[in-house]
């Protein structure tokens, strides 16, 4: 049985693309995910972030179901500190009408923002108050349960299967409250991967049924395909000097063309983050992607990988997500 995989796009914008140009893209690799037979294509929440043009998952979501037929299309996720629960909890309800059995809704807790946009968007919820805001939102999916806050209000339109909730989380704690909960549970392993083992441990072993009957796990993770080895390394210097300008200079850049950095120089430290980032990222021939895929898939008893794709060029990623769906 081959490995089910699905897509997260952040909508990249490389340098030299406009922001209409990384969206347009978005649509397109959505439409080649559901003729080549992943199983989901969620879109980020990300704000004021020169490299990345997905503000509104809600929008995305709504025109992506609209351009494919197949695939389930959600949010990977929703930031519930920016956000209503009641309003989140009506869009996807709506969402969920309009498109039945095909609209996840990956529900995340921190990060996603550059500048001053947490406080242009009114974070409502931080830390342990983002967990009640999540319980909130549930309260409030598809009919709605009792313990919604008002009795007498319901989130319009009212429906019987609404939006499917996944948890996301890079920590033993956001593994709890998914268990707990009884959640499906998405491990961003692509974000920081060194907590990976004892989150899933502790889903696991914590998991009590609810929204979901036993443990349901997605990793996300980065990968590159290419025709051979040393092209797939090479097109992965465009994100890892992104990482670094990012992360650890805190510099908001678009993602950078591999001539324009091909003499740049690193310190120490961000040497030793570019290693980890390549020890943990899949690179190479889709064999060699796909091998380590299945291991990892082994290794933690995984049910479905998410893959995350960015290459300076937009058809170097198609071309990857194509390679991977034709040989596994």
């Amino acid at each position: 049985m081959p490995m089910k995989l699905s897509i997260l796009c952040q909508s990249p914008i490389s340098a030299g693309m406009s922001p209409a140009e990384a969206v347009q893209n978005t649509v397109e690799l959505a439409k080649l995910a559901d003729d080549t037979g992943y199983e989901r294509f969620w879109v980020a929440e990300h704000h004021s972030d020169v490299a990345l043009a997905s503000g509104a998952p809600e929008v995305m979501v709504a025109h992506i179901a609209a351009k494919t037929s197949r695939i389930r299309v959600g949010s990977g996720g929703v930031l519930i500190p920016y956000h209503s629960p009641f309003h989140i909890a009506e869009q996807f309800n709506l969402l969920a009408a309009l498109n039945p059995d095909r609209i996840d809704l990956g529900i995340g807790r921190s990060g996603g923002s550059e500048q001053h946009a947490p406080q242009a968007l009114g974070v409502r919820a931080a830390g342990e108050q983002s967990f009640a805001a999540i319980d909130e939102l549930l309260s409030w999916l598809g009919e709605g349960h009792a313990k919604r806050p008002y009795a007498d209000t319901f989130a319009s339109p009212r429906i019987e299967t609404p939006a499917a909730p996944w948890s996301l989380g890079t920590s033993v704690v956001s593994a709890r409250f998914a268990a707990e909960r009884g959640l499906p549970y998405v491990f961003g392993g692509f974000l920081d991967p060194r907590g990976m083992m004892p989150a899933l441990q502790a889903y696991h072993q914590l998991f009590q049924p609810g929204w979901i009957d036993k443990p349901r796990v997605m990793l996300a993770w980065y990968v590159q395909a290419a025709e051979t080895e040393a092209e797939a390394q090479a097109l992965t210097r465009s994100s890892e000097h992104w990482f670094v300008e990012n992360l650890i200079r805190g510099r908001n850049a678009p993602f950078p063309n591999p001539a324009d950095i091909a003499s740049a120089a690193y310190g120490p430290m961000e040497q030793m983050a570019i290693a980890m980032r390549r020890q943990f990222a899949l690179v190479g021939t889709a064999d060699q992607v796909l091998d380590g895929l299945e291991k990892l898939q082994k290794q933690t008893a995984a049910d479905e990988l998410m893959l995350v794709t960015i290459p300076f060029e937009p058809e170097a990623r198609r071309r990857s997500y194509e390679l991977l769906a034709r040989d596994r």
